[in-house]
């Protein structure tokens, strides 16, 4: 019984915190008692079959907050520091990998490894 009337209170006493989590819509409509639910539409033109050479950036729309990045033909290594990335230094990413980024696109820099990579990026921005 004791176990039962502990799962009871704990169950209880999480209720006032899923209430006060709140959503904002595309329309600024405020739904109470809603987590928000990302969804991420286009945030304008994508950049694909973008050359990297040495210090290679990004034109980054504005509001994009996301970019989904593939990359072609040979692998690169990028930065987000603001420091450029080399041929040995930085997070190396092969040819024919995709991934989300997430963090200060406008900061990212490629570098290629070896050969002539190209990299085709799509920008998102939450809904």
């Amino acid at each position: 019984m004791k176990h039962i009337v502990f799962t009871l209170a704990a169950t209880l006493a999480m209720i006032p915190l899923a209430l006060a989590q709140t959503h904002k819509d595309t329309g600024g409509t405020i739904i109470a008692g809603q987590a928000p639910i990302y969804l991420y539409v286009s945030a304008g033109a994508s950049q694909m079959a973008l050359a990297v050479g040495t210090n290679t950036t990004l034109t980054v729309p504005a509001g994009a907050t996301l970019a989904e990045i593939c990359v072609e033909t040979a692998s690169v290594r990028y930065r987000d520091d603001g420091t450029a990335a080399t041929a040995s230094a930085g997070i190396p990413a092969a040819a024919g990998t995709c991934f989300a980024y997430s963090g200060p696109l406008a900061t990212l820099s490629f570098t290629a490894q070896s050969g002539s990579p190209t990299v085709d990026v799509s920008y998102y921005r939450a809904n």
